[in-house]
């Protein structure tokens, strides 16, 4: 029998509320990226370090959000050290990306030039972690181990540019997933069979291009 529109946003519901307790996650590796990344309820001293940061910088705290966290979180638990971040905007999740180990580089893509002047005064105008340029790095000249994709502006490069810039261990990080063209955007990449595992959470999407996992979509 068919379902009803209205039992679909209630059965995804209810598999979301599932799995993000680990409930019917049979791979390990997922199980444990959602218990202990994804939904883990620990928090890092350098969290309170960074709001600290960015109070003393002249801008309001409140800027960070659970993107941040989950940033840091994906960062520090894939041993990330190359890093690219495409809409950085004013650099506020650059300094959780940044934040886990001394040697991660990061390199940052924001055209907007009122942006880039508050970046460059939360962050430092010389800091050697993070390379802050306009335009997006040619693909195929270099691969990065993480990508993340802040989609509140229209200027987010093809899944095909993307998988250019990624080598087969790399994870991508995209945010919000929920305006109309993100949405869809987000859609694609579940949908490609390039991708494997990708997990999508209230506001944010996870990817991965590694073969060693299964192609699902998990809701968290």
């Amino acid at each position: 029998m068919k379902k009803s529109s209205g039992q679909m946003p209630f059965l995804r519901c209810l598999k979301r509320i599932k799995q993000r307790r680990g409930h019917g996650v049979h791979s390990p590796f997922a199980y444990g990226l959602i218990t202990n990344v994804i939904c883990s309820p620990h928090l890092y001293y350098a969290f309170a370090d960074i709001e600290k940061e960015i109070s003393e910088k002249g801008l309001n705290s409140g800027f960070v959000s659970g993107i941040n966290h989950l940033s840091f979180r994906m960062v520090n638990h894939f041993n990330a050290k190359n890093i690219l971040e495409i809409n950085s905007g004013k650099g506020v999740n650059t300094l959780f990306l940044t934040a886990p180990a001394r040697d991660i580089r990061c390199t940052c893509v924001e055209k907007r030039a009122d942006e880039i002047v508050v970046a460059k005064r939360l962050y430092g105008e010389l800091n050697p972690k993070v390379d802050l340029v306009t335009t997006l790095p040619a693909g195929g000249k270099q691969c990065y181990d993480a990508i993340f994709i802040n989609l509140e502006k229209e200027s987010t490069p093809a899944i095909e540019t993307l998988l250019s810039l990624s080598h087969q261990r790399t994870f991508w990080v995209l945010y919000p997933i929920k305006s109309s063209w993100s949405k869809q955007f987000w859609r694609n990449i579940v949908n490609d069979d390039r991708l494997t595992a990708t997990f999508e959470l209230k506001g944010s999407g996870v990817a991965f291009l590694s073969t060693a996992y299964n192609k699902v979509n998990y809701f968290v």
